[in-house]
């Protein structure tokens, strides 16, 4: 099972050819994509937000642990590793809509994958992934869409800024327009305790723990969360943690100038040394190479 670490490895295998604008934001047609790779349909984590609207809908989808036939005039939320996969009849997802990506680092100021989640609850993961829109709320949602999109498309140095903008107002408008009707899913234990151990991994702002310490705060012992979480996401609580503690370190290392020592030590790391080796390990690359990337 495929773990997209990026909205450009998702692109590609899409195969959306258009321009991203910002590495942690991307919008497209349904209709832009064309020989869609089986990564990409198949069972998959991607590590940054997705909504999709959708005009019309030929395919089913799985969100999570919520399988959803009907689609037409909904949107759908998508969180950083949460489960999601498209049935299709014939290979083709055949609908018309938008799906807009982003990650927590497209905001200014930057904010956490736990802020976002709490700011905008239909993103947790016990939250209902799907919401019919009404015949009032759809031509709003739309217009955002296609607001968004348009600003996406045209030449313009604000253009960052503009989308970003419009974003936001598009986030707080499913939240005005979801309201209470977001409904809870009932989660069962092993996929309630990997919600939980996510939150806790979310919730960190300096040293992470070990998988046995959140295995502690849960309760529960390191194997039983460890085959929760293999169970749900089909990787190990490590793999988990250790991919949010990726995520984490670039987001250091593009946005402060810290060095890569304190880094190390800000995370929990013995030894900057240690540090290097896990971060090489996970990206192929030493923090400092990554640094100096374009």
């Amino acid at each position: 099972m495929k773990t997209y670490l990026n909205i450009a490895d998702l692109l590609k295998d899409l195969n959306v050819k258009s321009e991203s604008i910002h590495p942690g934001f991307h919008i497209f047609k349904f209709n832009e994509t064309s020989k869609i790779a089986a990564d990409a349909l198949n069972p998959h984590l991607k590590t940054f937000f997705t909504i999709d609207f959708y005009a019309d809908n030929l395919s089913k989808r799985q969100i999570g642990t919520t399988k959803v036939e009907d689609l037409t005039n909904s949107i759908a939320f998508n969180s950083p590793l949460q489960l999601f996969s498209v049935h299709t009849s014939n290979g083709i997802p055949g609908e018309e809509g938008y799906s807009l990506l982003f990650g927590a680092d497209f905001f200014e100021p930057k904010k956490h994958q736990y802020e976002i989640q709490h700011e905008f609850p239909y993103f947790k993961l016990n939250s209902n992934p799907t919401y019919k829109l009404s015949q009032l709320d759809l031509p709003l949602i739309k217009n955002l869409f296609d607001t968004i999109y348009e600003e996406f498309k045209k030449d313009d140095s604000h253009k960052v800024e503009i989308v970003r903008s419009y974003v936001l107002v598009l986030l707080l408008q499913i939240k005005r327009v979801v309201g209470n009707a977001t409904e809870v899913v009932q989660l069962k234990r092993y996929q309630e305790i990997t919600a939980n151990f996510e939150e806790l991994i979310l919730k960190e702002t300096s040293k992470y723990k070990t998988i046995a310490d959140y295995a502690h705060q849960l309760n529960i012992t390191p194997i039983y969360l460890s085959e929760c979480v293999k169970k749900v996401t089909g990787v190990t609580a490590k793999k988990i943690l250790s991919n949010y503690m990726t995520l984490r370190a670039k987001a250091l290392l593009q946005q402060t100038t810290s060095s890569v020592a304190q880094i190390a030590y800000e995370m929990g790391f013995d030894e900057p040394t240690n540090f290097i080796k896990f971060f090489k390990n996970n990206e192929g690359i030493t923090p400092a190479a990554f640094r100096k990337l374009p």
